[in-house]
């Protein structure tokens, strides 16, 4: 099963040098001599736009947890990725509901949004600014590039695998588009910069696209990755997910290739069901054998109100909750279950 846990575009400042009096001797050097065109001649910036790329998923901003968000539009402890799917996901649903009143929230609890909704839209937002991520990524790696940069052939190696990372993440979001949104635009490395904007592709045509793509990249991405980065099961698990509801998506009945996809997640030999399940869900769940793809997250380098952070604080709260009980320095009050929810279960306890 696919667990969830854990580019604002490079910006130049200028800086404005003011003369007072007589003072006309003023020399200004530029904080950083990093732009579009030179970025990549550091060879460890491949690397690095890989990994601003995941980290798309579980923080905000450029800084954390408040203060340089990716998107706008929206407060920024709002506006994490995770935090917004979870909520498109659950809050509609019987499952889940929120107590506050920010604008939006009530009418995801109600399924009475509409277009306008904040949140809504900033879950759209997120979809594009990693798409658009990736095919920059993708534009800047073609092999002309790395010919004109003179990349050796060891970095041109791993950049292939980075590249098919790239296109990995791109199918993901895309997918949580056409789960959430149906029809969206298909923007891909081949549309270039500041066109006419693209049309709506139909959720079919989305869907074949993400499947074709992942196809085409798994035997690229590494059987075994290292923790954080997505490999071939991870490629397979979204493919079983795609395929489970291609009737949905494209009027297809796929339910035979889903459960290949699944079985070659089984055969990997390299994931498996916990032991525990409730270990699935601890701090150092990153030895769990059960998580395929996490969102990596700690307290001290991808801080945000969004996350894992978001999911434990409100979560808790009420009199009969000790956040300290749950290792939280405080309770939101925010999200719980409904009481029909709860009277599915027996009760336990005095």
């Amino acid at each position: 099963m696919m667990q969830s846990r854990a580019i604002k575009t490079l910006a130049a400042a200028a800086v404005l040098a003011l003369g007072l009096g007589a003072c006309t001797d003023i020399t200004t050097e530029p904080k950083s001599t990093i732009t579009g065109a030179n970025i990549f001649n550091d060879a460890g910036s491949y690397r690095a736009f890989v990994a601003k790329m995941y980290a798309g998923l579980a923080v905000s901003g450029q800084q954390g947890p408040a203060g340089a968000a990716d998107i706008e539009g929206i407060d920024e402890g709002f506006s994490q990725y995770l935090r917004l799917i979870w909520q498109m996901q659950e809050l509609p649903t019987d499952e889940a509901i929120i107590a506050w009143q920010d604008a939006g929230l009530p009418e995801l609890n109600t399924q009475l949004w509409s277009a306008s909704n904040p949140f809504l839209g900033a879950m759209y937002y997120r979809i594009f600014f990693q798409a658009a991520m990736a095919n920059e990524f993708l534009r800047e790696t073609t092999d002309e590039k790395l010919t004109s940069r003179g990349v050796g052939q060891q970095l041109r190696a791993d950049i292939q695998q980075y590249r098919a990372e790239a296109r990995f993440l791109r199918a993901l979001s895309y997918w949580h588009g056409i789960d959430l949104f149906g029809s969206i635009p298909l923007v891909t490395e081949e549309d270039p910069l500041g066109s006419t904007p693209p049309t709506q592709a139909s959720r079919a045509e989305l869907f074949g696209f993400v499947v074709q793509e992942l196809n085409e990249i798994r035997d690229a991405l590494p059987a075994n990755p290292q923790y954080g980065r997505a490999g071939r099961a991870a490629a397979d698990m979204l493919l079983a997910k795609l395929y489970l509801n291609a009737q949905v998506y494209a009027g297809e009945n796929r339910a035979a290739d889903a459960r290949a996809a699944a079985e070659r997640v089984i055969a990997s030999g390299v994931y498996r069901l916990d032991d525990d399940y409730l270990d699935v869900f601890l701090a150092d769940n990153h030895t769990s054998p059960e998580i395929i793809l996490p969102i990596t997250q700690d307290g001290a380098r991808t801080r945000t109100f969004g996350g894992v952070t978001f999911l434990a604080h409100a979560s808790v709260g009420g009199n009969v909750m000790n956040a300290a009980d749950y290792g939280l320095n405080g309770g939101w009050w925010g999200l719980r279950v409904r009481p029909e929810f709860v009277r599915l279960f027996p009760a336990v306890g005095p």
